[in-house]
């Protein structure tokens, strides 16, 4: 019966393949399928069609068939229940919209109440010199990886290589390693050593100085998204945690939730879930884990969605905000992606308070709106309550993109031409994962003094040169990558404004280009990093900086067109979920295609 059916399906698909669009050989696979095993098996098996659907059509570029037909299968089985009416519209889903009546959710623009009573817009004035000031170090995306292993085969058939894998011919070929792993780390699939860590905490606490406070926004787990267990992220938050106190001991360090800290990746269910679903397994341990570092009377909410806020200074405020619920790779927001366990709501409502109190705000959070996986719906959300407190937000600190980037908000978030109110910093990340040298950040900032703005006053950058290092492992270090960001850039101080000239004077001037280039990778043309030449290239990294949310009417003022060379994210994940589906689905005949 399977053998016929397979050749009825075969022999349907030839027949309408030249004629039908793929929608509809897309409907017709799937009303064969519900013939054969009729409606109960159908929806026991839409696992199975789906990634059925996705090999046939070579659909590679889906957020579905990319993740939720491999590891997220019960995740996926849920939503599906909740969004799709009829079996069609699986194609619908599958095939981005452009298939019958199924409406994509995450198409959706949502708007929430913005409090009103704005004050009258104070732009950010340059910090003038003479007062005590602040210093902050930003960590982000460490993504530790305790199996690398040096000598392993760093160009790997798996989204993370440099490690153990499962099966011999992912590790050589024809009996040798073509590219054996480096004694500290590796561009390409590796991600971060713990002994590259701990090297990097113990430069810090002994040559930085004087360090305020911390920032770690996110990311700490390593990219084997495969083997994601509620088990081994616990163990992490609490071994990192704990590694990065120790080198710390009488400094707070503040902490956001990333997206690699969700089971499965990318995955922080809200409460409209149900209980098995639900992430207070992680929220305790990072409340455990962090503690002495979070207020008491912040434990609630921190346990509820991840989120948090601290007084830590006289007139200023640290949030912690988890805008992983504003993660498009977040299937749960299929069923409903309109303020996630209330956490722009909360935001809102932290800093209407410190509106009320005078005080001044710093946000701390992992996914910034400009990055291709951020919800558009929540990023425009996000930019309008900065905007209504643009006089409150000084100072913006994200991760995620493993690039070194800014980020100009505009008064209008449609309008280049507008004032701009506000910049925000996407720091390096540690991990070398893909293309980039680790790398840390140290702001100095207006300190505690009256009046005092608590603004960025300037920043230093140090990275680790991979190509150095491993060549000479024994006298390993990290370098200055550049002293001061507003000599490295000509800037006058770190304005919005200033930050808008300088995309302006990176239009024509090259070598300031390249300069924030090579930066944004911390590599150089001499480290194999690949030029960016042409026009659509440069236009594609300022553009960029100008989108905190995603829409191209901020950036047509740029000729001949932008394209920022793209990441290939397809081997992080494909690869090794499809190995991963193939042991779940063995032995599940009944749905056997």
């Amino acid at each position: 019966m399977l053998l016929r059916l397979l050749l009825v399906v075969s022999l349907a698909f030839q027949g309408i393949n030249s004629t039908n669009t793929e929608c509809e050989q897309c409907k017709t696979i799937v009303d064969l399928l519900r013939f054969q095993w009729g409606e109960k098996k159908t929806e026991e098996c839409v696992m199975d069609i789906a990634l059925f659907i996705c090999e046939t059509f070579h659909i590679e570029d889906n957020d579905v068939c990319s993740f939720i037909v491999s590891d997220f299968s019960d995740e996926f089985m849920y939503v599906v229940k909740q969004i799709l009416v009829t079996p069609h519209q699986l194609c619908g889903l599958l095939m981005k919209n452009d298939c019958g009546e199924f409406v994509d959710p995450l198409a959706t623009i949502w708007n929430m109440t913005i409090p009103g009573n704005q004050p009258k817009f104070e732009p950010k004035q340059v910090v003038p010199p003479g007062n005590p000031t602040l210093r902050a170090l930003h960590l982000t995306d460490l993504h530790v990886d305790m199996f690398y292993t040096v000598g392993l085969e760093a160009q790997c058939d798996s989204p993370q290589c440099c490690r153990p894998q499962d099966m011999n011919v992912e590790i050589v070929e024809n009996g040798e390693v073509k590219v054996p792993a480096g004694p500290w780390g590796n561009l390409g699939a590796c991600d971060t050593p713990y002994w590259l860590l701990t090297n990097m905490l113990e430069h810090i606490s002994t040559t930085a100085g004087p360090l305020d406070y911390v920032m770690v926004s996110g990311d700490l787990v390593s990219h084997t998204v495969w083997a994601y267990t509620p088990e081994t992220h616990s163990f992490m938050v609490r071994n990192l945690s704990d590694t990065i106190r120790s080198y710390f001991p009488n400094t707070p360090v503040y902490f956001a939730v990333g997206n690699h800290e969700g089971v499965p990746i990318d995955n922080i269910a809200p409460h409209f879930t149900p209980k098995q679903y639900h992430m207070d397994w992680l929220y305790k341990t990072m409340s455990d884990s962090w503690h002495g570092w979070i207020p008491d009377d912040q434990q609630e909410t921190l346990k509820y969605n991840g989120c948090y806020m601290k007084k830590i200074y006289d007139g200023l405020r640290l949030i912690s905000l988890n805008n992983v619920y504003g993660d498009r790779i977040n299937f749960w927001l299929y069923i409903n992606q309109t303020d996630p366990d209330g956490t722009l709501s909360w935001l809102a409502s932290q800093l209407q308070d410190a509106e009320n109190a005078g005080d001044k705000v710093h946000i701390v959070a992992h996914i910034p709106g400009s990055d291709s996986e951020a919800l558009e719906g929540y990023a425009l959300n996000y930019y309008k309550i900065i905007n209504r407190f643009t006089n409150t937000v000084v100072g913006q600190f994200f991760g995620h993109t493993h690039t070194e980037q800014f980020s100009v908000m505009y008064a209008d978030p449609y309008d280049y031409k507008s004032t701009p109110t506000n910049v925000v910093y996407s720091a390096p990340s540690v991990t070398p994962y893909t293309n980039v040298f680790p790398a840390y950040r140290i702001y100095t900032i207006d300190g505690v003094h009256a009046g005092s703005t608590f603004q960025v006053i300037d920043y230093e950058e140090w990275f680790f040169n991979l190509t150095q290092n491993n060549a000479n492992p024994t006298d390993a270090h990290w370098s200055i990558l550049y002293k001061s960001a507003n000599l490295e850039y000509g800037l006058k101080g770190q304005t919005p404004d200033e930050y808008n000239k300088l995309i302006e004077r990176m239009k024509t001037d090259q070598n300031l280009f390249n300069a924030y280039f090579e930066n944004h990778y911390r590599r150089s043309i001499y480290d194999g990093l690949h030029p960016c030449e042409d026009q659509k290239c440069r236009n594609g990294f300022l553009c960029e900086a100008r989108q905190f949310h995603q829409t191209q009417k901020l950036c047509t003022d740029f000729e001949g067109g932008a394209e920022k060379p793209q990441e290939d994210k397809s081997k992080k994940y494909t690869s090794r979920f499809r190995k991963s589906l193939e042991k779940k689905r063995k032995g599940k005949e009944e749905c056997k295609i």
